[in-house]
């Protein structure tokens, strides 16, 4: 039975991943890692620091100064978002609505910190929108762990396979389903992989289409 739907934030609520995509590669560049890629970048999105340092000292060694440069990367963004703007993702106020009409509790379940997080959801006008807004940084292990959608779902009283989870990139969607939610990605800077289609309920064109997915799944249990 569903019953509630949960929200990774940057790349499905918010058009964030973007600035994160131009912010880390220039916060490394500024650290001497000239080499790092917008397509490292994208191994960034949604993942604990504590394996982002395991994964960088892998390639840079065990010297490599990943919090200085997080902290960095954070500056950079939160600059070129207060520059560039912070726009909701289409279609995501009609989602909410269509949520509330059938029932369904909503969570915010984000890798950013809440310090964050609630200026961010503010910033589109969506801070009172959601029954609860989670962070991974409440958990003792962030995305790609499932600890942070399984707090989630007990801070919800429910049951994970009772939750659908809407997720835009690999970290998040591993971090869904190990938890055991009904998992569908939202694709935003990169599409499924051969890996992650067997995580993966449904892959939504947009949340738009989301309701064609929580449809089909209250249908399933009637």
């Amino acid at each position: 039975m569903l019953e509630a739907v949960l929200f990774d934030m940057d790349g499905t609520i918010t058009d964030t991943e973007k600035y994160y995509n131009r912010s880390w590669p220039q916060a490394f560049h500024e650290f001497g890692y000239t080499d790092f890629t917008r397509d490292d970048a994208l191994l960034q999105r949604s993942l604990n620091s504590t394996d982002a340092l395991k994964l960088w000292q892998t390639r840079y060694g065990m010297d490599v100064p990943y919090e200085e440069i997080h902290k960095r990367s954070t500056a950079i963004m939160l600059e070129i978002s207060k520059a560039e703007g912070v726009e909701a993702k289409p279609g995501v106020s009609e989602l909410l609505d269509y949520l509330k009409s059938h029932n369904l509790k909503t969570a915010v379940v984000t890798a950013t910190d809440m310090t964050r997080a609630i200026p961010r959801l503010t910033q589109v006008g969506l801070q009172d929108s959601f029954d609860m807004v989670i962070s991974a940084h409440m958990v003792k292990k962030g995305k790609p762990h499932p600890d942070v959608y399984q707090y989630a779902c007990q801070e919800l009283g429910l049951k994970p396979e009772n939750c659908l989870a809407l997720e835009d990139a690999p970290n998040g969607i591993r971090s869904a389903s190990s938890a055991g939610c009904i998992t569908v990605m939202v694709p935003d800077l990169s599409g499924p992989t051969p890996d992650l289609e067997p995580l993966l309920y449904d892959v939504a064109n947009g949340l738009s289409d989301v309701p064609r997915i929580v449809d089909k799944l209250i249908s399933s249990n009637k």
